[in-house]
């Protein structure tokens, strides 16, 4: 018994160091974030041993919705490109100014301190009612991706908050768990197929986001870790 935990585990550090390579060389391997059933206790461990948030959500609560779910396959990231603003701005703009009936664009809302907590995720109805997003200019990408927007702009100045980054992991380290989304498949909004666009801006930390992933994922499948 001892044997086959021990293979599978050595199988499962074999994979992780591959996506350790593949990401060194710029590009996001395949390989889903991270593996586990627990995941309340899962997000408490990560919350307790990496991430530290003044708004440590109940990450699986937050997203927990009362209808049928859709079957998403990306988690498309982006900046509001305003200093300030929270959901229910944004819903508002999104309702009168470009006439969307659904109203906020985007799934979740992760607040810089402005207009809402600093990390606080703010869902919206798109989420609530598994609707498509309106987030990106591809209305492919629209029906199968998530859309998380961080409130601030990237692109002028700006970065995103340490409690705002770490809320990003936390919840797209469920959000890729829950639907099986692989690292491949969580993309900035500039590496949708659409016009082209900067978001979420030149100063958005990718190269720490996609190590926080994969760092999460090797912690987690470590025996060390599990001991």
């Amino acid at each position: 018994m001892t044997n086959t935990k021990n293979r599978t585990y050595e199988k499962m550090i074999q994979r992780i160091s591959l996506a350790f390579m593949v990401a060194a060389g710029g590009v996001i391997g395949s390989l889903p974030v991270f593996n586990g059933k627990d995941a309340d206790a899962k997000v408490v461990k990560v919350k307790n041993d990496i991430l530290e948030t003044a708004f440590a959500q109940n990450i699986s609560q937050v997203c927990d919705v009362g209808t049928k779910e859709r079957h998403w396959q990306y988690i498309v990231i982006h900046h509001s490109a305003s200093e300030k603003g929270n959901a229910t701005r944004f819903d508002t703009y999104h309702r009168k100014h470009r006439g969307w009936e659904h109203g906020l664009a985007y799934h979740f809302v992760i607040g810089n301190g402005s207009l809402s907590g600093d990390g606080e995720i703010e869902v919206g109805n798109r989420w609530k009612e598994q609707i498509h997003g309106a987030h990106t200019a591809n209305m492919d990408c629209n029906k199968v991706g998530i859309g998380i927007c961080l409130v601030g702009d990237f692109e002028n100045g700006g970065v995103p908050t340490g409690n705002q980054f770490d809320s990003l992991i936390r919840l797209t380290r469920y959000l890729s768990w829950k639907y099986d989304i692989p690292l491949s498949n969580i993309i900035l909004h500039s590496q949708v197929h659409q016009k082209g666009t900067a978001c979420p801006g030149k100063n958005f930390p990718l190269d720490e986001f996609k190590t926080s992933l994969i760092q999460i994922a090797s912690n987690e499948i470590s025996p060390a870790r599990k001991s």
